[in-house]
């Protein structure tokens, strides 16, 4: 068995046990990819993909192909991202909704659970319930056509959740949809909502507002700009620490589900 960093030369040979989200961020160098390939015909074995955050490392996914689940692959691709010199050490992480998650797979090399905040209410597209027009509109951009640093100001100026939705103390712009939107107040930002595309549908990730007209607006919008991009089966998240918002959110997505986060950290992290 062979072990590399996948590089834009080499990710080739994972493209089939890759996700479209993974490897465009291994292409922009947002994600790091790990993988394992069969040193005879050069298969795929398996892969391990990451991000390097300021405080800590997270794991986004180990994928082992079935025929090759006996240990060794899962066992080489978890060593490259454990055994890192003193000086590069971080907390590794693994987080997602509980019922996507291996635990047993997690525990058997090394990962154990924390204690998680986290939790998504998700549904479909289509049970996201229409919302009235609102008394007072805002201008609307996507975020790729905002003044950024001014969204920047505007997040970090809130009570945003340092693990989960910025985790290093900065917009990371490549990381969210250019469909996020912003709300402008007379030229000034008065509303975020940022948008993740993973593979498996839509993921709202941050959501923020000076005011609740303000927040109303956004989210009639957001609606209009959903449906105009994904089809009515489409998975949709929204994410919640301690709770808040619950109420909201629920009577939104209806019918939805809330599901916990669960956060494993792996027993050699610093």
């Amino acid at each position: 068995m062979i072990t590399e960093i996948i590089t834009e030369e080499s990710i080739g040979t994972y493209i089939k046990v890759l996700k479209n989200e993974e490897i465009f961020g291994i292409l922009d160098g947002r994600i790091t990819g790990i993988g394992a390939r069969n040193e005879e015909t050069g298969l795929p074995q398996g892969v391990l993909t990451a991000e390097i955050h300021m405080e800590y490392i997270l794991v986004r996914r180990i994928y082992i192909r079935p025929e090759y689940s006996g240990g060794e692959t899962a066992d080489g691709l978890i060593r490259i991202i454990t055994d890192l010199p003193d000086d590069l050490k971080a907390p590794i992480l693994l987080y997602g909704a509980e019922d996507t998650i291996d635990k047993g797979l997690l525990s058997r090399y090394g990962f154990t659970e924390m204690q998680s905040r986290y939790s998504l209410i998700q549904g479909e597209l289509e049970n996201y319930k229409e919302i009235r027009t609102p008394m007072k509109t805002y201008e609307t951009a996507t975020l790729d056509k905002a003044p950024i640093d001014q969204v920047q100001a505007f997040i970090l100026g809130s009570d945003y959740d340092r693990f989960i939705q910025i985790p290093d103390g900065y917009l990371d712009v490549a990381r969210f949809s250019d469909g996020s939107l912003v709300c402008l107040d007379h030229g000034r930002v008065a509303g975020v909502i940022l948008m993740e595309e993973p593979d498996d549908g839509i993921r709202i990730t941050y959501m923020h507002a000076k005011n609740n007209m303000v927040l109303l607006h956004a989210m009639y919008v957001l609606k209009r700009v959903l449906m105009s991009e994904y089809p009515p089966k489409a998975r949709l998240q929204f994410l919640m620490k301690d709770g808040i918002g619950r109420e909201a959110i629920s009577v939104l997505m209806n019918p939805g589900a809330e599901k916990k986060v669960s956060i494993f950290r792996h027993e050699d992290g610093v």
